[in-house]
């Protein structure tokens, strides 16, 4: 029994002196961190309308009282339900790495008899009704006020890289001018984060 005893000893003793694996535990560990900005970039071609000169003539002019489309098949084609490419002049070309919404703003004229935005879509003396569409929207129903500031968005939700073609309508004032100087604006097509 005694020999059985020291064997016993001797063998605890050996197990405790051998190494076992799995025992140590790491001290340490790595995390990857990615950190994918929302980064918003838009392009827009081309970069201006001449308003009743669709076939590239140049010196047309704008009567009162009219409704001008930046369409491609007519300065007064209307844009059909739904709008299609071939419908709009422009192109926003999106390099966003997120879905974006488009707005587009139509600031009052400068120069000449110097029109102003109404702001409502409507024409009256000395004012201007405009409004933006794009493709794929019904035009009849969808198409978007272009005030001077704070328009809603034109498209909402267009998707990362994806591009689209929009245009302008315009309703000229309802009075004559008094001058022959053309009147000039900067509409501005701005793309933020869709929310």
């Amino acid at each position: 029994m005694k020999k059985k005893l020291l064997i016993s000893i001797i063998l605890a003793v050996a197990l405790l002196l051998i190494p076992v694996s799995g025992v140590f535990a790491a001290t340490s560990q790595n995390v990857t961190v990615t950190a994918t900005p929302a980064y918003i970039a838009i392009a827009n071609a081309p970069s201006t309308w001449t308003i009743n000169d669709v076939a590239g003539d140049t010196g047309k002019t704008i009567t009162v009282n009219t409704q001008y489309y930046s369409n491609p098949l007519g300065d007064t084609t209307v844009p059909s339900d739904p709008v299609v490419d071939g419908e709009c002049r422009f192109t926003v070309t999106n390099t966003s790495s997120v879905a974006i919404d488009l707005t587009v703003n139509f600031p009052n004229h400068a120069n000449g008899d110097a029109s102003t935005n109404s702001n409502d879509g409507t024409n009256l003396l000395g004012t201007f009704g405009a409004y933006s569409y794009c493709t794929g929207m019904t035009y009849s129903s969808g198409k978007v006020l272009a005030k001077a500031s704070g328009s809603s968005a034109m498209k909402s939700g267009l998707a990362a890289t994806t591009n689209i073609k929009w245009g302008l309508a315009y309703k000229s004032q309802s009075n004559a001018w008094t001058s022959g100087t053309a009147m000039t604006s900067t509409v501005v097509i701005t793309a933020t984060a869709s929310s």
